[in-house]
């Protein structure tokens, strides 16, 4: 999809001063990520007063720690190597690598779990740790690339309860996994997305951005890795090899303000008969050609393959080839050739291994 609008955001702050958090924050969620993987866990990590406390194991396990709970003492025991962390629900008092140290905030349970403010974890086992302001998560670990996506455009980048999921993001975890490092994924709404990268809040784009020459002059793109267009919905049975024309004369669902739609009224402008009937959502536009309330539809294919891979029970079908292509790509900042390239390389590859065949018929189903 062409999503093209974007202002200035705001940067990531180093949690250095958590105790200076506003006490407005109180008791509040926040999200929580540790070594570049966004969690999604229960209980969730708050901030009390001027506290931000997270769950124990959870936090501790992920950065390669082992923790043992003492129920008698109500002590739990945090150790990964050389580093050592003891402390005792409702004390404020800690041993940290063989030292008495004195907390910011004594630990307790919420819902069963140990809850303890994350600064005596970052400090004990010694990794870093920040605060981003502006999406209110909390960070732990090592640092990784960062990639921007706009969590809400299915089924390319959404959230699934807690999970983040999506072609895209199947996508950038299949790079992850080939280079062998942490590539985390932020959440940042589409119309900041440029300005994050401009500003060196994230390293990458990845989030349906389609490749234009006015983005070009502030940013660079990869390879093309998708091909966004339209294509024509019928019942099942029409003619696989139709094409716009032959829809003339014809009733055709769309949805007003689109591609789609500005398509269909060129056609109706050499053909008069040809009757053009709008919808508000593309939900509405399936139902109307599935229930025979239009001879035939034009749709996004990407968005419409998808329905239909996940709505096998429909009489619905896409018929003759996709038009009006424009393509998309994964976007870093401009002259930084050296991650273009590597990106470049990686999309080649999962190409020509048959990763990126099994991710597209995961999300779009067959027949690409």
């Amino acid at each position: 999809m062409n999503r093209i609008r974007f202002t200035f955001a705001p940067v990531v702050v180093l949690l250095t001063f958590i105790v200076c958090l506003p006490s407005a924050f109180a008791q509040r969620d926040i999200g929580l990520q540790v070594q570049g993987k966004l969690m999604g866990i229960e209980p969730a990590p708050y901030i009390d007063g001027d506290r931000v406390m997270v769950p124990v194991r959870e936090v501790a396990g992920n950065l390669g720690a082992e923790v043992t709970w003492d129920g008698e003492k109500q002590a739990v025991k945090v150790v990964r190597g050389e580093y050592q962390i003891t402390m005792v629900i409702g004390q404020t008092q800690a041993v940290v690598n063989g030292e008495n140290v004195q907390l910011e905030g004594a630990p307790v349970i919420t819902d069963g779990r140990a809850m303890a403010p994350v600064r005596v974890l970052a400090d004990g086992l010694q990794v870093p740790v920040s605060w981003d302001s502006a999406t209110r998560v909390v960070s732990l670990g090592k640092s990784a690339l960062v990639a921007g996506s706009s969590l809400d455009f299915p089924p390319f980048e959404y959230k699934e309860g807690n999970d983040i999921v999506g072609f895209d993001i199947d996508l950038i975890m299949a790079i992850e996994e080939m280079w062998e490092e942490d590539i985390a994924i932020q959440d940042i709404s589409f119309d900041r997305l440029i300005p994050s990268l401009l500003s060196g809040q994230v390293d990458l784009i990845v989030s349906g951005l389609t490749i234009t020459e006015s983005r070009r002059e502030v940013i660079d793109f990869t390879i093309p890795y998708f091909e966004w267009g339209e294509i024509i919905l019928t019942p099942k049975g029409a003619d696989n090899d139709m094409v716009l024309e032959d829809l003339a004369g014809q009733k055709i669902a769309v949805q007003g303000g689109t591609t789609a739609h500005d398509l269909v009224v060129a056609l109706a402008k050499k053909h008069p008969d040809t009757q053009l009937i709008l919808f508000d959502s593309l939900e509405e536009v399936w139902a109307a050609v599935e229930e025979n309330k239009a001879y035939a539809a034009v749709v996004p294919y990407p968005l419409t393959a998808h329905y239909l891979n996940t709505h096998r029970e429909n009489n619905l079908q896409l018929v003759g080839k996709v038009f009006s292509v424009y393509p998309e790509g994964i976007a870093v900042q401009k002259g930084n050739q050296e991650l273009l390239d590597k990106l470049n390389k990686s999309l080649e590859t999962l190409k020509e291994n048959g990763t990126y065949d099994r991710l597209w018929e995961k999300w779009f189903g067959s027949g690409r």
